[in-house]
């Protein structure tokens, strides 16, 4: 049962997200959640479907899951910051926006999970 919470906790961030952010960006951040989501638990599964549940040098005793888990909320609540500041952003510079934190969880998430 612990299993399966630890497995969704990152889910509480697409309501606080869409509600967190102004009404003509709710969907460009419930995408970019998403996909970051989706990006984090993939690296997390691939590292460990490699026989490296401790990341690949294994400097770090946690799991690369956790890890992926706190990188990527770190990242949220940064964009959650930046959106609110954005109330006259237009789509294409907010799908910008979304796209560069999209990268950043991406590569960070890579570079923690490999410790």
């Amino acid at each position: 049962m612990l299993d399966i919470l630890v497995y969704w906790c990152d889910t509480i961030w697409i309501p606080i997200l869409f509600f967190g952010v102004h009404k003509q960006h709710r969907w460009w951040t419930v995408g970019f959640v998403t996909f970051g989501m989706i990006i984090s638990r993939l690296m997390a599964e691939m590292i460990s479907s490699f026989g490296f549940p401790n990341g690949i040098m294994g400097f770090i005793e946690t799991d690369v899951y956790i890890r992926g888990i706190i990188v990527s909320s770190f990242f949220y609540a940064l964009f959650l910051l930046m959106a609110h500041f954005s109330r006259r952003t237009e789509g294409v510079v907010f799908m910008a926006a979304c796209l560069s934190f999209f990268f950043m969880i991406f590569i960070c998430c890579s570079f923690v999970m490999v410790l």
